[in-house]
C-alpha cells in the first residue's frame, strides 16, 4: 500500500466535486506540486500508527490510501464530495473507508473518536477557523495528532494558481496560514513538528508555497 501520494495513484481518481483539484494533480510540474505539498505532511507521520483517523476535505479520495497505511480504520467529511464515487474507487482498491458529506463547522462525530485527524488545502476556505480548529479539537483524544497543510496565501501563489487557469482565489483563500498558527495554542495544540514547500526560484529565494504542521491536542 502506498504511503505516499504518486502519480499513478492519482490517476486512478476521477474529479469528484466543484471543489476537487485532482486533475491538477496528473500534470506534469504542477501535478509534482500538489503531490509533494501532501507527502510532505505524510512524512511527518513517520512510524506513527492511529487506531482511527478522520481526514477532513476527503474530494477524489486519493489521500485515503496513504492514510489507511498509517490508521486501522479511516473516515473522511467532505462538504462538496459524493462519497459514493470516492468509495467505489477505494473498494476497488479493497480498501474500506467511511465517508459521508457534512461540514467541519459540525463534525458529526463523538467527543474524542479519533487520534488522528487530517486536512490538508481546507481551512484557507474558512472564514471561523477557529470554530472548525474547536471541533478538531472535540473530536480529537487528548495527545490525538491533528496533520494541517495549509497553502500560502499571498500575491505569488495568487499569480501562481491564475498561471494554471484557476480563478477567483481572493473568493476561495479567505484565511492565511499565519492567521490559523497564531491560534494554535489558543484553541488547545502545541506544534510537534512543521515543514514548508519552497521553490528554488532566483528572485523569491525560499519562497514558500505550502505550510504543514503535526499538532497534538492538549489534556
Amino acid at each position: 500500500m502506498t504511503a505516499e501520494i504518486t502519480l499513478d495513484l492519482v490517476k486512478r481518481f476521477p474529479s469528484n466535486g466543484p471543489t476537487d483539484p485532482i486533475r491538477y494533480y496528473r500534470r506534469p510540474l504542477t501535478g509534482w506540486l500538489f503531490r509533494e505539498r501532501i507527502n510532505l505532511g505524510l512524512r511527518m507521520l513517520r512510524d506513527l500508527r492511529f487506531e482511527r483517523a478522520l481526514e477532513i476535505g476527503y474530494g477524489s479520495g486519493a489521500v485515503q490510501v496513504p492514510l489507511h497505511g498509517v490508521a486501522a480504520e479511516v473516515h473522511g467529511i467532505d462538504l462538496d464530495a459524493d462519497p459514493t464515487l470516492a468509495t467505489s474507487i477505494l473498494d476497488a482498491l479493497s480498501l474500506k473507508s467511511a465517508l459521508r458529506q457534512g461540514s467541519v463547522y459540525e463534525l458529526p462525530y463523538p467527543d474524542a473518536h479519533f487520534d488522528l485527524v487530517a486536512s490538508f488545502s481546507t481551512f484557507e476556505h474558512l472564514h471561523d477557523f477557529e470554530k472548525a480548529l474547536a471541533e478538531v479539537r472535540r473530536v480529537l483524544r487528548p495527545g490525538g495528532r491533528f496533520l494541517l497543510g495549509m497553502p500560502a496565501v499571498n500575491k505569488m501563489m495568487e499569480v501562481s494558481f491564475l498561471a494554471i487557469g484557476f480563478k477567483g482565489i481572493d473568493d476561495h483563500h479567505v484565511t492565511t496560514p499565519q492567521q490559523v498558527a497564531a491560534r494554535f495554542h489558543a484553541n488547545g495544540f502545541v506544534v510537534d513538528d512543521q515543514a514548508r514547500l519552497t521553490l528554488p526560484i532566483p528572485t523569491i529565494p525560499g519562497a514558500t508555497v505550502y505550510y504543514d504542521w503535526l499538532l497534538r491536542r492538549t489534556p
